[in-house]
Order: C-alpha cells, then structure tokens, then sequence
C-alpha cells in the first residue's frame, strides 16, 4: 500500500468516525468534514455522500438506542424539560416527516435520534427515513462542493480570506486596546 493510498483509507475511516459520533453527540455539522474533503478530491465526491450518510444513519441509531433505554436522562444534559416535551410532542404529532425534515436541515441530527427514542419511534423506519434524509443532504453538499472545486481556486480564496481575518482580528484588537485606554485615562 503506498503512502497516499493509507492517506485516503484513513480520511474515509476518519469521516465515518466523525458522521457517526456527531449523530449522537453534540458536535459540529458533518459539513466540517465533507467540505474540505470535497474540495480536496472532487472526484470522491459520491464515496463521502455515502460514508457521511452510513456514519450518520449508525450513530443515530446510537443516540436513539441511548434514549431508548435511559429515557429523559439521556437528554437531561442537552435540553430543558420544556424543550424536551416540545420536540416529543413534535416527533408524536409528525413522525418520520419530523425526521425527514430535521434530516435534510441543519437541525443537529443528534437531537432528533435522541427524540426519536424518547417518543418510542420504530426503530427501523427512524433509521431508514433518517439515513435517507442524510444521504440526500450529504449528497447535495458533496456535490454542489464538487462544482464549486472544480470551478473556484480554493488556495487562492483560502489566503485571501486567512489576510482579511487577520485584518480583521487586529483592527478589532487596536480598537479594543483604544477604547479601554480613552475610557481609563
């Protein structure tokens, strides 16, 4: 196996990691993940649509199981009672279209795995309806990333956008560094 093949296995074993610990931990969107992978090999772009997907639809089944079992303790860290009845009542009232539609939004998927749970969905079609939801979602960030790769020089954007934050943090520091020095003397 050559170095750039273990590079690649490990990027994907890294993505699958990723997809499915956020789908049942509150971590940042999977997009953190995808977008550069994207932009790095565009032409995998179909293999990271499905390996976020998979990812995504285990580790919902995770955090679904987790909620399944421990029931509002589970949730206890991550909502209030107020809002914990709200999003039962939601899951309840919609089923597998609250799913579907948290699914394809940036509404943290560990949230609706743990609701699902809580609110006793079937398993299978919460997984199903989830995974296909996230496949969708994946699906259209890896592709529209895929274009945008092929069409953009990203290393040019990329330093210029590192200078203006840069700029940017500094201006922000001197005008901090002057406002606290004309409210002091």
């Amino acid at each position: 196996m050559e170095l750039a093949d273990a590079f690649l296995l490990w990027q994907d074993i890294g993505l699958l990691l990723y997809a499915t610990l956020k789908a049942f931990l509150p971590l940042p969107s999977l997009e953190v993940m995808l977008v550069p992978l994207c932009l790095s090999q565009p032409s995998h772009w179909i293999l990271y649509s499905l390996e976020g997907a998979l990812g995504t639809c285990v580790g919902g089944m995770i955090g679904y199981a987790i909620s399944y079992r421990y029931g509002r303790r589970a949730l206890r860290h991550l909502a209030n009672e107020k809002e914990m009845n709200k999003g039962e009542e939601l899951m309840q009232r919609y089923g597998l279209w609250a799913v579907f539609i948290g699914g394809i939004t940036p509404i943290p998927d560990f949230l609706l795995a743990y609701l699902a749970g809580l609110s006793r969905m079937n398993l299978w079609r919460f997984s199903l309806c989830d995974g296909l939801a996230r496949l969708l979602r994946s699906l259209l960030v890896c592709y529209m990333f895929n274009r945008l790769g092929i069409l953009l020089d990203f290393d040019q954007i990329g330093i210029w956008l590192s200078v203006l934050v840069v700029v940017w943090l500094l201006l922000r520091y001197f005008k901090q560094k002057r406002d606290s020095h004309s409210k002091g003397g």
